[in-house]
C-alpha cells in the first residue's frame, strides 16, 4: 500500500481530479450538474478549489508518488470559511466558473446540513469536508489508511471528528472506523438524503484492551 504524506502544493490540481472522478456519481453533484459533460468539465475545478482551500487553511493528506487518494481536514476552530480565506483559495470565483445556479444547489444543500454540524458536534473538532480514491485504486484500503493519520491525532488530543454523506454505500466504510450515525434526513429543496457522522475519542474502561 503507498505512504499517505501531506499533500505537495504541486498536486493541488491532480488531487481535485482524484475527487471530481470519485464524486462524479454523488447525489450533491448529479444536483448540481445533472448534464454529465458539464459535470466532467466543471468538477475538477470545483474540488481543486476545495482542496486548495484545504491545503491553505487545514491538513491535507495523499498518497506517495502518485496521488491516487485524497482526504482533506479541516483543523478544531478553523471549520467556518470566512470570506477571506475562500478569497484566498480561489473559491470566489465559483458563481463565474460553474454557473451561479449550480454554486446556488451546492451552496442551498451544504447550508442545510450545516445546522446539523453545528448542533451535533461540539465546536473544538476536526472535520472531514472529503476523502475520496480514483477508481483505478479503490478497494485495497487506502480510504481508511488516508483517515488514519488525524483520526490517530483526535484520539490523542481528546477530540471527536466529524462529517456528512449523501452516499448510502458509504455508512459501512465509516462505521467500521467508529464513527457513528447522529442525523439522518432529506435536505428538502434537492430531496437528497443525508446522514451525519461523529467519531468520539475512547475514554475510560473504553481504552483498555
Amino acid at each position: 500500500m503507498s505512504k499517505i504524506i501531506r499533500l505537495p502544493e504541486s498536486e493541488i490540481p491532480r488531487a481535485g481530479e482524484v475527487l471530481a472522478g470519485s464524486f462524479f456519481h454523488d447525489p450533491i453533484c448529479v444536483y448540481m450538474f445533472p448534464d454529465e459533460g458539464e459535470r466532467a468539465r466543471l468538477l475538477p475545478w470545483h474540488f481543486t478549489a476545495f482542496v486548495r482551500y484545504g491545503h491553505l487553511f487545514g491538513e491535507v493528506y495523499s498518497t506517495a508518488g502518485r496521488t491516487d487518494g485524497v482526504a482533506v481536514w479541516l483543523p478544531p476552530g478553523e471549520v467556518e470559511m470566512s470570506p477571506d480565506r475562500v478569497a484566498q483559495a480561489g473559491l470566489d470565483r465559483a458563481p463565474e466558473v460553474l454557473g451561479t445556479e449550480p454554486w446556488e444547489r451546492f451552496n442551498g444543500v451544504m447550508g442545510y446540513l450545516e445546522q446539523y454540524h453545528l448542533q451535533d458536534v461540539s465546536p473544538w473538532h476536526w472535520y472531514l469536508p472529503l476523502i475520496g480514491v480514483d477508481a483505478s485504486q479503490q478497494g485495497r484500503g487506502l480510504g481508511a489508511a488516508l483517515l488514519e493519520p488525524i483520526l490517530k491525532r483526535a484520539e490523542a488530543e481528546g477530540l471527536p471528528c466529524y462529517l456528512e454523506t449523501v452516499e448510502p454505500g458509504n455508512l459501512p466504510f465509516y462505521t467500521r472506523r467508529g464513527f457513528k450515525v447522529i442525523t439522518q434526513g432529506l435536505e428538502p429543496r434537492s430531496g437528497i438524503r443525508f446522514w451525519t457522522f461523529r467519531r468520539d475519542p475512547v475514554q475510560g474502561d473504553e481504552a483498555r484492551p
